[in-house]
């Protein structure tokens, strides 16, 4: 899998610029880092899920994890068994971590509470008519987990991995006959912004709960209609003030 890099020559656009300049007809929001605080758990997943393979492998793939942030676990373990740490049956070493990852990752999320303001950002979008959530996450996991928060009502859909994230906002866009330039994404990792970036799709990098460490460089280098909202409180301050 290749990684996009910025455009160096580009400038960033100011939050309240692109939010004035964008009336958006669909809303599309990443969950971990966004709804739910989760990138830490994430994390950890990783390393027990591989808790018997060499600590530095083990690290390696978290380093590349947060450096790809949105992108599906199914990926991010493939390169594990066939790059990192090559095994004679991916598939199955894959099987086996995936379930690891499952069953230390979902309990934990479903004991947290949902960001109010990212609700409270649904809700001013048109939350049930208008605003999807496009995840990373495994699709089945993420819908049991809004099934148990009552979540699943102040969304259209809740959709995830291991379908990609370009493959879903096409179709999405495709469904509704909305054009690129009037929806919104927000997120807080690289896939969200490559998504984006591919669509043509107007993108907010959401910064308080991100691990994403070039995310603020990356934002800044990068052509078409995308900023940076530092903190919740921050975008839907802006948000209010420019609707």
């Amino acid at each position: 899998m290749r990684y996009a890099i910025p455009h160096k020559g580009a400038k960033a656009m100011k939050l309240q610029d692109l939010l004035t300049q964008t009336k958006p007809q669909l809303v599309f929001m990443d969950c971990d880092g966004v709804i739910f605080d989760t990138n830490a758990l994430k994390c950890d997943g990783f390393r027990v899920a591989l808790e018997a393979y060499p600590k530095d492998e083990v690290e390696a793939l978290v380093a590349h994890h947060r450096r790809t942030g949105g992108v599906s676990r199914y990926l991010k373990f493939e390169k594990f068994f066939r790059e990192i740490h090559p095994v004679d049956d991916p598939e199955a070493a894959m099987k086996l971590a995936l379930t690891r990852f499952a069953s230390h990752v979902e309990p934990g999320f479903a004991r947290m509470r949902p960001r109010p303001e990212a609700l409270a950002f649904a809700e001013l979008f048109g939350g049930p008519d208008r605003v999807y959530v496009v995840s990373g996450s495994d699709e089945e996991e993420l819908r049991r987990v809004f099934e148990h928060q009552e979540l699943e009502h102040r969304f259209v859909a809740i959709h995830g991995s291991p379908v990609g994230k370009k493959a879903h906002l096409r179709r999405l866009l495709d469904r509704h006959g909305v054009k690129s330039r009037d929806a919104l994404f927000i997120g807080d990792g690289w896939g969200d912004w490559d998504a984006s970036r591919a669509l043509d799709v107007p993108f907010i990098f959401l910064a308080e709960m991100s691990h994403w460490d070039e995310g603020h460089t990356t934002i800044a280098q990068s052509p078409g209609p995308m900023a940076t909202a530092e903190t919740w409180a921050e975008l839907l301050d802006t948000v209010r003030r420019t609707r």
